[in-house]
């Protein structure tokens, strides 16, 4: 596109709509206008559709126009149909005997509104098609859609595309004189006397020819001439022949008027009782609107009374949740309290711990001693009992004066013995009594 904007200034604007007049044109583009040196309306082989050439002064105001206008839509109404711009490198126009026309021009054209020279380095210059050239600013100011010089429409004029209003179809289309509609004939798919059966809307013109069709008398009926003698309808004179004379006008008139008189009893009725439908069906829906209001009346009040109970259970259920988040703070606190207590608790235990093992250590050195001791009182008590024994036999036997005189005299080989060492303990006791 940049490298297009540098060769060329002029750039097409393609499928302008044919309903776009050129003011229309002129108010797209007014915020170029100062940057436009020529603009030139050119028809296309499209129907409904023609283009527009636009030369710029610079390759700056060409480029800008282009970025700026392309793919913008013409009107808010019609979002589809948008500008669509190309560059043009080179233009050439041909005379209508197929020559070239020439190169160099010395004299400028005059503006046939302002009567002024059309210098394209000073304003603008408009060219429609039927080859007349304006100031845009002079051809903004003219309000009719025509050339001010010819009075040839400057857009393309619109081509009908008329189609039946069922199947689309484009051909052998009858138009209903009465309310317009289109349809097919009967050799496509009849819908135009489809149309006949539902509305009675007898009369109906072929488009092309302009032929009307009596669907009531089922012949055509486009020359309305009625015979004296038998009172039939008959063909009117073609184009040439002698003018009718006053009855048979007088007939004319007389059964167009009972045509006119008929038609519009058949739609007085026709629309009567399309009223009386349209107003039955309106109080039927008015009825079952009116039901479904009440329903709607109904659960709305059920509604309000369930919000109601359930806006008081709300509050119910929001303060037993304040006393339960209450009953869970003290119960948190409590189970602080709880676990300090166990901590310290623990602390203690395992204080009393170490000091019950070393208690227990102290008692059980305490025992050993004791133990010790109590062996030795053991051991001496034994002696003493023998000590005393031996001494209650010495004292009962007969011979006591010469154990008390006699003495016990101990080997060196020999091993003491418990009982003699209690003998011998038992001697040394008695010498010293």
């Amino acid at each position: 596109m940049d490298r297009a904007a540098q060769r060329s200034q002029t750039v097409c604007i393609l499928a302008v709509p044919a309903t776009m007049t050129c003011h229309d044109l002129l108010t797209f583009t007014a915020a170029c206008h100062g940057d436009i040196q020529h603009l030139r309306i050119i028809r296309d082989g499209s129907p409904n559709r023609y283009m527009a050439l636009l030369t710029f002064r610079s390759h700056l105001s060409a480029s800008e126009f282009y970025s700026t206008f392309n793919g913008v839509p013409f009107n808010s109404l019609e979002p589809d149909c948008c500008c669509h711009l190309v560059f043009v490198s080179r233009v050439e126009l041909l005379r209508e005997g197929g020559s070239v026309a020439p190169v160099a021009h010395t004299e400028l054209p005059t503006c046939p509104v302002c009567l002024e020279r059309m210098d394209e380095s000073v304003d603008g210059i408009l060219t429609i098609l039927c080859n007349h050239s304006f100031h845009s600013s002079c051809l903004a100011k003219w309000g009719d859609t025509s050339c001010p010089v010819c009075r040839y429409v400057q857009t393309p004029e619109l081509v009908a595309d008329n189609c039946c209003f069922e199947c689309h179809s484009a051909d052998s289309l009858w138009i209903c004189l009465i309310c317009g509609h289109v349809g097919c004939g009967r050799y496509v798919k009849g819908h135009a006397y489809e149309h006949y059966h539902e509305t009675q809307h007898c009369f109906a013109m072929q488009l092309g020819n302009n032929r009307v069709w009596d669907y009531v008398g089922d012949n055509f009926v486009h020359r309305l001439l009625q015979n004296k003698g038998d009172g039939k309808l008959v063909e009117g004179s073609p184009p040439g022949k002698q003018q009718c004379d006053d009855d048979k006008m007088d007939s004319v008139q007389l059964e167009f008027t009972y045509l006119l008189t008929s038609q519009l009893d058949s739609q007085r009725l026709y629309f009567e009782d399309k009223l009386a439908r349209v107003e039955q069906q309106t109080l039927a829906e008015a009825a079952e609107l009116q039901e479904k209001l009440s329903k709607t009346l109904e659960e709305n009040q059920k509604l309000q009374e369930k919000l109601l109970l359930l806006s008081r259970e709300k509050q119910a259920t929001d303060k037993k949740l304040q006393q339960v988040i209450g009953r869970l703070v003290t119960a948190q606190s409590d189970l602080q309290d709880e676990r300090q207590i166990n901590h310290a608790l623990q602390q203690n235990q395992s204080a009393w711990q170490s000091k019950f093992q070393a208690l227990e250590k102290e008692f059980n050195e305490y025992k050993i001693d004791k133990d010790k001791e109590l062996a030795d009182v053991r051991e001496q008590l034994r002696d003493v009992m023998f000590f005393l024994e031996a001494q209650k036999q010495i004292s009962e036997s007969a011979d006591r004066d010469e154990i008390a005189e006699g003495r016990i005299v101990i080997g060196e080989a020999a091993q003491p013995s418990t009982p003699s060492t209690g003998s011998a303990k038992k001697d040394r006791r008695r010498r010293h009594r």
